[in-house]
């Protein structure tokens, strides 16, 4: 006969798994057997902490304790680096927190916060950085801040500066765990020598304040490129550009003194190059910089773009122009950083982009775009091509318009957003001009910001219903060279 567990209810369904003739009995045993699962899950879970505990198990300095001494007195202990894109303190409960999905990440820090507590916890760095870290050899007792801040340099075992000055986000009494990191390491160097600088205006230092030597977790050997003579000529195309020169300002310390007599930040580490390009092409071209990057073989890079940093690229897209054809044009740019002078060569990446010359595929308007109200956002995007290459307006913010003098980005300016879906490598985009149905419209900064690229506006027409915004949608075109580091005096 059957045990009823598939005969129908008196509502005509049948009786759910497990719901058996056998009564409560049969109930217990399933709870039995679930709690026996749920046993087994904890204990899974509990042998891969234990797991991951052996494997993040921290790992202390050897030797004496390194102390950092801070101009007001207070000490701190070096306790450990980090290598990666999080900045993750050296403690078990840190690492264990960090790997924890999002919701018991932020049940656990209820609990282990305060002990695994630092600035900007949870960020994320698009590089690698080497985290340094430091803790305040004392108990749990009340900490108060220290009220001032640093600016940090890294040198190698020669006691040479280089890469770029970082800011530590907060050498302060009111959390456990405190740290610098940097981008950029001497890994040839057995030792790295972290320096500390005073940030504030009026601060006249030219050597550390503060400073301390650590072994390099990252020393090892790595290759050597082999530089080539300077000046040299590379060609992309059509386009020939000639490096005439290198040079850096990399030393142990030093201040830059300001035009009214103060010093803003210590001795900024810096490479300078001059370069000049022509072009073979019949048309009227103007050969820009996009972006600079020098590298090295150890995996050093430092790069910038045109948006920040070259002053012959702004003023080639205000108007300032100086056509190549046929004629070495001669330039010289520089950007904040360098790197270290022990390698055979460096690699110095230029690409260009043009600020005259377009085809006519390469320029396109987004025409009759309303004009939002006061203070009002128009969400709806707007999509086109240029040269086959999609571009987007996704955004138009207005605000009342800008009466300082200045330029640039402000907090509260009208601004048109713009985007490149899927950022195609080696494709730019520039703002080349707008106008209103009721007149110009004034340009008060264009360029590439972290959100994407964005136009921003000074002044709109009154009772401007629309508005005409024109952009050049170029690929770009990159020469590489190797040259020898100069060498510091």
């Amino acid at each position: 006969m059957d045990d009823g567990a598939n005969v129908p209810d008196n509502n005509g369904f049948p009786k759910p798994e497990g719901e058996t003739s056998a009564g409560k009995g049969a109930g217990r045993g399933c709870r039995r057997l679930r709690w026996k699962l749920v046993g087994l899950a904890l204990a899974l879970l509990l042998a891969a902490v234990a797991v991951a505990a052996w494997l993040l198990r921290d790992r202390a300095p050897a030797g004496p304790p390194i102390i950092l001494t801070m101009p007001n007195g207070e000490k701190y202990q070096f306790v450990g680096t980090t290598y990666g894109k999080k900045n993750v303190p050296p403690s078990l409960e840190a690492k264990l927190v960090s790997a924890l999905p999002w919701c018991l990440a932020n049940w656990a820090q209820k609990y282990v916060g305060p002990q695994i507590s630092h600035y900007n916890g949870g960020e994320k760095f698009e590089t690698p950085n080497l985290f340094i870290w430091f803790q305040l050899p004392r108990t749990n007792a009340p900490r108060s801040s220290l009220g001032q801040q640093f600016c940090a340099s890294l040198a190698d075992e020669a006691g040479i500066e280089a890469g770029v000055l970082e800011y530590p986000p907060g050498f302060d009494g009111s959390v456990a765990w405190h740290y610098a990191s940097f981008s950029l390491i001497p890994r040839r160097s057995r030792v790295l020598q972290l320096d500390f600088y005073p940030f504030y205006v009026g601060a006249r230092s030219s050597t550390p304040v503060a400073s301390i030597s650590i072994p390099n977790p990252l020393y090892g050997n790595y290759p050597q490129w082999k530089p080539e003579p300077v000046p040299t000529v590379k060609k992309a195309g059509d386009l020939e550009v000639r490096l005439d020169d290198l040079v850096t300002t990399n030393r142990a310390g030093g201040a830059i003194i300001m035009a009214n007599g103060s010093v803003g930040h210590p001795f900024q580490p810096a490479t300078k190059f001059a370069f000049s390009v022509r072009s073979s092409s019949e048309t009227n071209e103007e050969w820009v910089l996009e972006s600079a990057e020098l590298d090295d073989a150890t995996g050093n890079v430092l790069r910038y773009s045109s948006t920040t940093s070259f002053s012959s690229t702004m003023m080639a897209f205000a108007g300032y122009h100086r056509p190549q054809q046929n004629e070495w044009a001669a330039y010289s740019e520089s950007f904040a950083g360098t790197l270290w002078p022990g390698e055979a060569a460096w690699r110095l990446k230029l690409e260009f982009k043009r600020a005259l010359g377009f085809a006519p595929e390469e320029v396109v308007t987004f025409k009759n775009v309303p004009v939002p109200a006061m203070g009002a956002t128009n969400n709806t995007p707007i999509s086109t091509n240029a040269g086959g290459i999609q571009i987007v307006l996704t955004k138009f913010v207005r605000w009342p318009d800008i009466t300082n003098k200045g330029g640039g980005f402000a907090d509260r300016a009208s601004y048109v957003a713009v985007e490149l879906p899927g950022k195609p490598k080696g494709v730019v985009l520039d703002f080349l001009r707008m106008k209103a149905d009721t007149g110009q419209a004034e340009k008060s900064g264009a360029g590439n910001l972290a959100f994407g690229y964005q136009v921003a506006l000074k002044s709109i027409p009154a009772n401007a219903k629309t508005m005409d915004f024109t952009f050049v949608v170029q690929k770009t075109r990159s020469v590489e060279f190797l040259v020898r580091p100069p060498q510091p005096e």
